[in-house]
């Protein structure tokens, strides 16, 4: 064991000869320190754009190709309970699908619905770009209303209270 101090405290530490780095420290509390903006201002403008995923991206060319990538996702697909959306590659596929809808990218706040309900069913037609969450719940409000009323078969006179009318509902 070699004898060396913790770069942010100075506490004497222990390492063996694999294991000195530029910088040791005694504990994730003092690595965390050393990292943050608030302890170390000018130490962290430094540490930000961290040169090891540039040397990584250098040394290890073909590892994570886009080949590498498809036959990773490949081998995970099917693989869970089939509650939650379809990826492709970190992003949901009903995004992709509504961006390609569009010919353009989503903007920050539309939101993509799934008319059929089912998050996997990704086809174009079962999907509906709304402007913003709140143009998405007044969708729910008018459909899923008119959806308990046929599922309930209730024949009634009366007109259920609207708390938000709009023209513009879809």
């Amino acid at each position: 064991m070699i004898e060396t101090k913790c770069h942010w405290c100075g506490k004497t530490i222990y390492r063996y000869k694999g294991k000195i780095k530029e910088r040791n420290f005694c504990s994730q509390e003092c690595l965390g320190k050393w990292r943050s903006k608030e302890h170390n201002p000018d130490g962290y403008l430094k540490n930000k754009n961290s040169p090891f995923k540039y040397l990584n991206k250098e040394l290890n060319k073909t590892k994570m190709t886009a080949e590498v990538k498809e036959k990773l996702r490949q081998s995970r697909l099917g693989k869970g309970e089939g509650k939650t959306y379809t990826k492709t590659f970190g992003r949901h596929a009903h995004r992709i699908v509504a961006e390609q809808m569009l010919g353009r990218a989503l903007r920050p706040g539309e939101v993509v619905h799934h008319i059929d309900r089912n998050k996997r069913n990704n086809s174009p037609e079962n999907l509906i770009v709304f402007e913003t969450q709140a143009d998405h719940f007044k969708w729910h409000h008018k459909h899923d209303h008119e959806e308990v009323m046929s599922n309930a078969n209730v024949q009634t006179t009366c007109v259920p209270t609207v708390l938000h009318q709009s023209a513009d509902i879809k």
